[in-house]
């Protein structure tokens, strides 16, 4: 009796630890599902987004190329971009960056063939990106494309890395604050500085980036322009002018029919007044700038 007693106790034992054995491996098995449905949510939300072209300015000198997650429109007569416009999403900043590979080359697409690397060498301007590696850095194909010299312009060592590296912070954070930002980059083409290389590549005097977002599904734009001849220490607000100045400057409809109604397009394309918080300003970047 007492045997049998022993073996049945047996029994239950190795019936109760079946069951956790079974249930450890079904909580397992949760958590691995959970946690590979969270990842592709965070790359659906990286992704909805970047690759919609219904908001591209039209082109106006150049002809429009898509790249990964980015756009632009690329002028033969100048050899570099008269835009770029592309969405940044929060999605696409929390995304592992993958590490820079790729080095500035000719764009292969550009039916004209574009500007080569042997323009820039000891020209005194650095390669200067419309759309930066950094905003790309979640996606290589992405990335890769903006070395490409069809998303390049001539910039100065001390604009690039500067007063233009500090707004491209800025731009970063506020992607982290409205989850979604839209912008457009380029350059003025009249009142240039000279040309470059055998190509001729245009060396820019101004640049200009302007941002569209939503807040409450009110719309919210900030537009930039820098000269870049001169040395910009002014902190990163003193460079805002009205969207439509840019757009009088360079002739593009940059966020055509994304306000909701005429009048508020009118609105906001012309003020020029900061709400700062709308577009807070990152003080950090700025001291980091004038420390260098």
């Amino acid at each position: 009796m007492e045997i049998r007693r022993q073996s049945r106790h047996q029994k239950t034992t190795q019936k109760t630890v079946g069951k956790m054995i079974f249930g450890l491996v079904f909580l397992i098995g949760i958590m691995v599902l959970f946690w590979y449905n969270i990842k592709d949510y965070q790359k659906e939300e990286a992704t909805k987004t970047v690759n919609s072209q219904d908001h591209l300015p039209e082109a106006v000198a150049g002809i429009i190329y898509n790249k990964p997650n980015f756009s632009l429109s690329y002028v033969e007569q100048f050899e570099i971009p008269e835009w770029v416009s592309y969405t940044l999403t929060v999605g696409m900043l929390n995304q592992k960056k993958f590490p820079r590979e790729q080095d500035f080359n000719p764009d292969p697409a550009i039916s004209t063939t574009s500007a080569h690397y042997h323009d820039y060498k000891q020209s005194g301007y650095r390669r200067g990106h419309l759309v930066p590696s950094a905003d790309m850095a979640w996606n290589k194909p992405a990335m890769d494309a903006t070395f490409l010299l069809s998303n390049i312009a001539p910039m100065r060592e001390e604009f690039n890395d500067g007063v233009w590296l500090e707004l491209e912070h800025n731009v970063r954070d506020w992607a982290r604050l409205y989850k979604e930002v839209d912008v457009v980059t380029g350059p003025v083409f009249h009142d240039s500085i000279t040309v470059i290389g055998n190509n001729e590549v245009l060396v820019p005097r101004y640049f200009y980036k302007a941002i569209f977002t939503t807040q409450n599904d009110k719309p919210i734009v900030i537009g930039f322009l820098f000269d870049q001849s001169i040395d910009n220490t002014d902190r990163l607000d003193a460079f805002v002018v009205p969207i439509d100045s840019i757009e009088k400057l360079t002739g593009i409809d940059l966020f055509a029919n994304r306000y909701g109604d005429w009048d508020e397009e009118i609105r906001l394309e012309k003020s020029d007044q900061i709400d700062v918080g709308y577009w807070p300003f990152n003080e950090k970047w700025y001291l980091e700038r004038m420390e260098e």
